[in-house]
């Protein structure tokens, strides 16, 4: 009889392999955990629960303009429009039957409203990822718990199992909580290894951050007819008419304006002119100061977050209006195109209200305003506009439209610029002009918003040449950000959801950088507007001032008054031999690295319009009297500096490494020896090694030596230290995240220092030196082994400021 067909005995247990037995046990590990339907729907809806939390999430700051039902509102509409885009992509994959049906309607409609929700400021593979993962974790909580809790109790090992998914899901829902409420850390806050060594002279001055000696008192001007702010509604003190700013806005249209007009009651053709007074309570006649928020959300109303410093001016006798320009804002329902020409205009509308109430009889402001002295300040797009303010207050007729009159002339003898945009508009396609202003730039090192330092652009085709009144300076804080110069934006610099990726934990303190823009603010004003010239000693040198400022943070700055007379400026020409003044001309002895280029910005394209000079170095240890050097050879009679003047010029530390020039002879690294490749790793371990020490113990500053040469052949050399120390690159984490590249470019953005270097100084380290022979300056890299600087606005200026 055949055994054909017969069933073969099975293979006794003990005769199995090691990977039979273990495959045999996983499988009947997954049928025993195979999720049925009531599994699967668990999970859908676990889904769908963590999908609307961080829908709602998302909708808490859309507030689309229901007054106190404003937060519901935004949540109710995320949800209703996550809810419609989820079920129009669930029915587009069920038509194109893409997606296994046991997906469920439910799970599709929670991952793509998860999608959305998740639309942070994140790459998009890291925010697909995000949402991905989060779902899966819901969907697992969701579907342990349907059969954890069910009737129907599942066997030991699978409840086990169960239970271990589920606390694993919850543990990843809690994770999650923690990351996005933790505030950061300051670990990866770059310092110096070593403080200044530089003691300078406290300022003779008070310190202009303290209240003054007057009483304050505020009033509100407005419409009358305001719909969400009765201060600037029926409680307004006086009331203003509408300016038409039309002009200014044009091609802004569509349903999204008319929706905007809807929340506030009135179009472009009705601007309300409304303002926050802060006034000392005296005689006057006081200086007037207005100040401009930027762009946020319109119905988070911005102009109340300047009160600290309205009663910190008015106690000094500076007269502050915060201006409402809210209905400029972006919203739910978009933001205006190139706008900001005006917001600028609507300050100088301001002005002419100022003007006709200096006379106007019974007017609480009648003669208490000096006309001639006023300063216009903005934050974030508010700064840009008040640049343009004080432009188109010397313009006759409006650039893009010269059917529009201007031709304000008010007396502004100021601009402050808080984190100024620059270039949202430009008139007739060109920079904005501005001159016969003073002008302050305030930026922050960690600004989540305008991170990248446009402001800088305006300093730099600001002139102050030739007018004896003014000044230009800036001033770079490390630990600053966007929003805590104003109350109400806080910290929040991506918007309220988006700025829990922020590394908050690296900032000033709120009250720290208010008291920061307090003093320099304030003192700008004291030296332009009331003409106290002591604090013009803050702005050439901070350090004269250090114990009115934060003590953790770094700062850089820079600064120019009418005296400074550059022989090099690096502007006129693409010939890297030639200087900027006639006859004067530039040479480079042993360097690494040589040429002058447009300063970039942190991310994207576009520059910073300056041209710098870029000088790389590494001196040979074998030959320790061989220091690379460049030079400014100055034309004969070309500048005749006095003893009491002041040699002058900026720079900054690249962070980077010079290249090798011996790397130029070298074969290529396929072709490099055995000797050579060793070299290779030795550098780059002595690379690595001095980047840890650098982030443990501080970064070393790179030092360098200033000679000046005279006609008469006497040279005098003196150590940059020896002046001030030179800033490391001011290198900033914004986020949480490890790598935010995608995010905001590179972490560092370079910011040059102004350096003043007395010429009596070099007097003193040789006698019989005489500034007014100098036919030379030499910069001399013979104190750090290597480095790469930046280098600009070479010359030389006044001692004081006049």
């Amino acid at each position: 009889m055949s055994d054909e067909g017969a069933a073969t005995p099975a293979e006794p247990v003990s005769q199995r392999s090691l990977w039979q037995r273990l495959r045999g046990g996983l499988a009947r590990l997954w049928q025993a955990i195979l999720p049925g339907k009531r599994a699967l729907a668990g999970a859908s809806w676990g889904a769908v629960a963590g999908a609307t939390f961080f829908v709602a999430l998302i909708g808490t700051p859309l507030r689309p303009g229901f007054g106190r039902l404003d937060l519901l509102a935004g949540i109710v509409l995320a949800l209703l429009v996550a809810f419609l885009i989820g079920r129009a992509a669930v029915l587009a994959v069920k038509l194109l039957n893409v997606v296994p049906s046991f997906l469920g309607w439910a799970g599709l409609a929670a991952l793509a409203a998860l999608i959305v929700a998740l639309s942070f400021p994140l790459p998009m593979p890291l925010a697909i990822g995000a949402a991905l993962a989060i779902v899966a974790a819901e969907a697992v909580l969701g579907g342990a718990l349907v059969l954890l809790l069910g009737s129907e109790q599942p066997g030991p090992r699978k409840r086990a199992v169960l239970a271990t998914a589920a606390v694993a899901a919850l543990g990843a829902n809690v994770w999650l909580a923690a990351w996005m409420l933790d505030r950061g850390d300051t670990g990866r806050l770059v310092k110096p290894r070593r403080p200044d060594p530089v003691t300078v002279a406290p300022l003779d001055a008070p310190d202009p951050s303290q209240p003054g000696t007057y009483g304050v008192l505020s009033l509100n001007y407005g419409s009358g007819t305001d719909r969400w702010r009765p201060e600037y509604g029926s409680a307004a003190k006086i009331k203003t008419s509408s300016v038409d700013a039309s002009p200014f806005l044009k091609g802004n249209e569509g349903w999204q304006i008319a929706m905007r007009n809807w929340y506030w009651g009135f179009g472009f053709e009705e601007f309300p002119r409304n303002g926050r007074v802060y006034y000392p309570d005296g005689a006057g006649p006081f200086p007037l100061a207005l100040i401009v928020h930027g762009n946020h959300h319109m119905a988070d109303f911005s102009d109340p977050g300047y009160e600290w410093l309205g009663n910190l001016l008015a106690s000094r006798g500076i007269i502050l209006v915060s201006v409402d320009e809210n209905f400029l804002n972006g919203s739910l329902y978009g933001g205006l195109e190139k706008e900001n020409d005006g917001r600028g205009w609507l300050l100088l509308k301001h002005l002419e209200l100022w003007r006709d109430w200096n006379k106007e009889p019974g007017n609480p402001f009648e003669g208490k305003v000096d006309l001639d002295r006023i300063a216009v300040m903005g934050h974030s797009r508010g700064g840009e506009a008040a640049a343009i303010a004080a432009s188109f207050n010397r313009l006759p007729r409006y650039p893009d439209d010269a059917t529009v009159p201007l031709g304000f002339g008010f007396g502004i003898r100021a601009v402050v610029a808080i984190a100024p945009s620059d270039g949202q508009y430009k008139p007739a396609g060109k920079p904005a002009p501005v001159a016969g202003v003073s002008y302050l730039l305030l930026q922050g090192g960690h600004d989540g918003d305008v991170s990248i330092f446009l402001g800088e652009r305006l300093y730099r085709r600001l002139s102050v040449a030739g007018d004896g009144n003014h000044f230009k300076t800036l001033v770079y804080s490390y630990r600053s950000n966007h929003g805590q110069w104003n109350t109400v934006w806080g910290d929040q610099d991506l918007g309220e959801v988006e700025s829990l990726l922020l590394n908050r934990e690296a900032l000033l303190a709120p009250e720290e950088q208010r008291r920061l823009g307090a003093v320099y603010i304030s003192a700008f004003l004291e030296a332009t507007l009331k003409g106290d010239r002591r604090y013009v000693g803050l702005f050439r040198d901070g350090r004269a001032a250090r114990a009115w400022l934060p003590q953790d943070d770094l700062y850089i700055t820079r600064f120019e008054d009418d005296s400074f007379r550059p022989p090099a400026d690096f502007e006129e020409d693409v010939d890297v031999t030639t200087g900027s003044a006639s006859g004067a001309t530039l040479a480079g002895d042993g360097l690494a690295l040589w040429k002058e280029k447009d300063l970039g910005l942190r991310e994207g394209d576009g520059t910073k319009q300056n041209q710098v000079a870029v000088l790389g170095w590494k001196n040979d240890p074998a030959s320790p009297g061989a220091a690379a050097s460049y030079t400014l050879r100055l034309a004969e009679g070309g500048a005749s500096p006095e003893t009491g003047s002041l040699l002058v010029f900026s720079l900054a530390d690249t962070g980077e490494d010079p290249p090798d020039p011996k790397a130029k002879n070298k074969k290529k690294d396929g072709e490099k020896s055995d000797a050579e490749k060793k070299e290779d790793e030795r550098q780059k371990k002595e690379r690595e090694a001095k980047a840890e020490q650098d982030e443990k113990e501080g970064k070393e500053p790179l030092d360098l030596s200033i000679e000046l040469a005279t006609s008469d052949g006497i040279a005098v050399r003196l150590p940059l230290s020896h002046f001030r120390a030179l800033p490391i690159p001011l290198r900033s984490q914004f986020t949480k995240l490890k790598d935010e590249k995608e995010l905001y470019g590179a972490d560092w953005e370079p910011v040059l220092q102004t350096f003043e270097l007395p010429l009596a100084a070099f007097v003193a380290a040789r006698p019989g030196f005489d500034p007014a022979l100098v036919s030379e300056i030499r910069f001399v890299f013979d104190r750090s082994p290597e480095g790469v600087v930046l280098l600009d606005d070479l010359g030389f200026a006044a001692t004081a400021s006049r």
